[in-house]
């Protein structure tokens, strides 16, 4: 009994190196991970290729919240059955975020739709070009863009790069 206690000991202490090989090499990769530039932190937002400030998106998220989020959602989920015209012909506000299309559509047309309204003959999108500012227009869509994951931001750029 006593030999068996000894030989399972031994056996345990040949453990020891490879696991704290292992735990030295989980913990370095989780280090660098985590305090790696950039972690967690998404690429600057961009309106045709200019960068967004914070405060921008400050300014963004109060217009939305006063202007966009009572159709368009405080989450930008949009309307149930955004798809589907009402009873009057009119399609219910598009979701913002990823679920829905704008991050289809180059920034100019995004800020063409802020400006004049909804672009489809059956949206009841208002305009705002005469209640918003250019500046708040450009902080409100930047704002819209933080909903969008990052393959959605990616493509987004894409298309406004291909437009110009």
């Amino acid at each position: 009994m006593v030999k068996q206690r000894q030989q399972s000991k031994q056996s345990r202490s040949h453990y020891t190196p490879v696991i704290i090989i292992a735990i030295l090499l989980i913990g370095g990769g989780l280090t660098l991970l985590f305090f790696s530039p950039g972690f967690g932190q998404a690429q600057p937002i961009t309106i045709n290729g200019q960068s967004i400030t914070d405060d921008q998106l400050a300014l963004g998220e109060t217009v939305y919240e006063t202007n966009c989020a009572a159709c368009h959602g405080i989450e930008g989920e949009g309307q149930p059955n955004w798809k589907i015209p009402d009873q009057n012909g009119v399609l219910p506000a598009p979701p913002h975020d990823s679920t829905g299309h704008t991050w289809h559509h180059a920034d100019e047309q995004l800020l063409g739709i802020i400006a004049n309204g909804g672009s489809m003959p059956d949206s009841a999108m208002p305009g705002y070009q005469h209640i918003l500012s250019d500046e708040e227009m450009v902080a409100v869509l930047g704002y819209i863009k933080t909903f969008w994951g990052m393959q959605e931001y990616d493509f987004q750029q894409q298309v406004t790069h291909n437009s110009n």
